[in-house]
């Protein structure tokens, strides 16, 4: 049966050496993908660490996504003049699955972290810090770099990672840690395997993010001919152009588009207590909010603004001035995080308590023989996904152990790290929302909350620095665009083992080329200069700062953080019970997790306006009305990312700073 999207599902392509073979992603699409790789991850390295935009804090990657809509602009062109040469759907849908994972390992918080980090105490360590005496001297050489001759050229700029004086320092933790991050990559991919079916065929989660790509690459190409998609597009995109002349020209008024922090207007007590307070009207995050289930969208905002008022209330009874011993997550009233942390660990529980028979019967088909779940549809067969994923826990602890640390702490570590990779991936799929920080919530703090520093010792807290990188945000991490990529075959029409291949070569490139395009960008500018943003060095500073700190400073058990990680955890539950209970029931456990994020800060008034247009649009236009106007704000999200983006590479290609469309910089 075709699919009506999708009009060539079941014809095939013919494969790269031309003889009708049914093959979907063809070598081709591979060579493609990796090339745009490359230039992608320079892209990003230079939004991201020379300049300040951020495209992987929000997905989908507007880098990758600015791409897709360049691709599928140059092959309707090839398509009429050589339509052999023309890529099909599923070959630019697998472009596009490809390129997300390779973004989301050279991204702020991943490799330009490590890459910031592994030389940064190397280089900073002065008598007065006492770093060397302190962790500098039990850091693994064949992890970090040392070699004063090399870490001049990387801060101080003016020469090139390809001589070889620069080059040989890099070349064994480069290949070290791109042996690490594939390893936590694909065990990643391995889980998203196993989970796929559950997720995608039985409780059908609706995966937003996913739909304007599935639109843009279209064969019939529906999404261009429509006339609202055209009228959000310009809406969108003149004022992003606008906004960006003004940049440069500030005598041309134009509105406001990104974030302004209005705390700085709050001056009574306590209502100062709410702390940063952003308003921005981003036009891609009003169309997300446009996609994503309405419930979810309204939860989201609801509960950001109760976060606040509870900011507030503490303030006005002087709870917040009452601080508790232990470190963690928190050490004030209202504990926030920890309740965040506990929302989350309540939804993992939700998880698998609902995907208890799946779970089982995933287990059974893989090692007693008993088929209870049909594998045909899969990328990979449940016996090598599992087998696949401990095998990459396994060469995740081995790098752990030969860090330093425990064997409970790593069991523990690694726990925690993909148990909140799953919940992330759950937040995109169910929820859609953009950004998923998860700022501090991240192993280490759990852990130093539940034991302290002095428990856990220096044995295990120097590798927690060597990890900061990974663990200290989970904004771009990889495994929610790999549960992406499997539904994208799935809805395309494509086989998902030839989809979950191209994913295996992305996270083998990945790294390596990430690591070319930021050691390419530090070499030739310098990462201590005036021509990198602060990030540069900043990203380094800040695993080193929080180990010395941990290191001088012991704490014990965080009771009262832990306490209120159990209040997060039985609100959650709670929550969930009720959504289960009452159909009618609007707020959701994912929102109230949430609700303390980054993310929520940046994006809360274009969630607001996205959710009332979608309750406008279905209470009086019902379903059919919401459909029509879909394409409005697919416009609205492409001509915001495509008009923004090409003043970034303006900026890039002329080496000139230029409008910053998200975040931008708060004032």
């Amino acid at each position: 049966m075709k699919s009506p999207a999708y009009p060539d599902v079941d014809k095939g392509v013919a494969d790269s050496r031309g003889n009708g073979r049914k093959s979907f992603v063809t070598r081709r699409t591979v060579i493609l993908a990796v090339a745009l790789a490359a230039l992608n991850d320079y892209w990003v390295v230079q939004l991201e660490v020379v300049r300040y935009s951020f495209a992987t804090y929000a997905a989908p990657f507007y880098n990758v996504l600015f791409t897709l809509f360049a691709l599928t602009c140059l092959n309707f062109l090839v398509r009429r003049f050589r339509p052999r040469l023309a890529l099909s759907h599923i070959e630019l849908l697998t472009v596009y699955v490809m390129l997300s994972i390779t973004s989301a390992v050279c991204s702020g918080r991943l490799l330009e972290f490590l890459v910031s980090t592994i030389c940064y105490a190397h280089w900073f360590k002065t008598p007065e810090n006492g770093w060397d005496a302190l962790f500098v001297r039990e850091l693994p050489r064949w992890l970090t770099v040392s070699d004063r001759t090399a870490l001049e050229g990387f801060y101080h700029g003016g020469t090139s990672i390809y001589l070889l004086r620069n080059l040989k320092p890099w070349l064994a933790p480069a290949l070290s840690w791109s042996v690490f991050v594939a390893a936590m990559v694909f065990t990643m991919l391995c889980m998203s395997s196993a989970l796929r079916k559950h997720w995608v065929e039985s409780e059908k989660l609706t995966f937003p993010i996913i739909q304007l790509p599935l639109e843009l690459a279209r064969e019939d190409g529906a999404l261009f001919r429509n006339r609202l998609m055209w009228a959000g597009f310009a809406i969108a995109g003149s004022l992003t152009l606008l906004a960006g002349i003004h940049y440069l020209y500030p005598n041309v008024p134009a509105p406001r588009i990104i974030r302004r922090d209005m705390s700085q207007y709050i001056t009574s007590p306590p209502w100062t207590a709410v702390g940063s307070l952003m308003v921005g009207f981003y036009f891609f995050a009003i169309g997300l909010a446009y996609l994503m289930p309405l419930n979810l969208s309204f939860s989201s905002w609801f509960f950001f603004l109760l976060v606040k008022l509870e900011l507030v209330l503490s303030a006005a009874m002087g709870w917040n001035e009452l601080r508790v011993a232990g470190g963690g997550f928190d050490r004030a009233y209202p504990f926030v995080f920890s309740q965040s942390f506990g929302a989350y660990a309540g939804m993992l529980v939700t998880i698998i308590w609902t995907s208890r028979r799946y779970l089982r019967s995933v287990f059974r088909t893989a090692f007693t023989g008993r088929k209870e779940l049909d594998e045909s549809r899969e990328a990979i067969s449940y016996r090598a996904a599992i087998i696949g994923a401990l095998a990459g826990w396994l060469v995740l602890a081995a790098f752990a152990w030969k860090m330093g640390m425990g064997p409970w702490v790593i069991a523990g570590f690694f726990a925690v790290h993909f148990a909140l990779s799953v919940v992330v991936s759950r937040v995109r799929a169910e929820l859609g929302f953009p950004v998923h920080d998860m700022v501090w919530l991240g192993p280490q703090t759990a852990m130093i909350a539940a034991a302290g520093t002095e428990a856990l010792g220096p044995k295990n807290l120097i590798p927690f620095g060597l990890t900061h990188w990974f663990t200290s945000g989970y904004h771009s991490n990889a495994m929610p665009h790999q549960v992406e990529g499997l539904k994208i075959a799935e809805r395309a029409g494509s086989p998902a083992r030839q989809v979950f291949m191209a994913a295996v070569v992305a996270v083998v490139v990945a790294a390596p080329i990430g690591f070319w395009a930021i050691l390419h960008n530090y070499y030739r500018l310098g990462g201590s200069t005036g021509k990198m943003e602060i990030w540069s060095v900043g990203l380094g500073a800040d695993s080193w700062n929080t180990l010395a700190d941990r290191l001088k400073g012991p704490t014990h058990t965080n009771y009262t953080s832990l306490a209120f990680v159990g209040v997060g955890f039985s609100i959650s539950m709670v929550l969930g019970w009720l959504r289960r209970s009452f159909l009618w029931f609007p707020f959701h456990p994912l929102a109230y997790a949430t609700a303390p994020s980054w993310g929520v800060n940046q994006l809360w008034v274009p969630l607001v306006i996205g959710s009332v247009c979608k309750f406008v649009t279905l209470r009086y236009g019902g379903l059919r009305a919401y459909r029509k106007a879909l394409p409005f704000f697919f416009g609205l999200i492409l001509g915001e990312i495509v008009v923004g983006s090409l003043w970034t590479l303006v900026g890039v290609v002329l080496g000139v700073p230029t409008y910053d469309f998200w975040p931008g910089k708060a004032n």
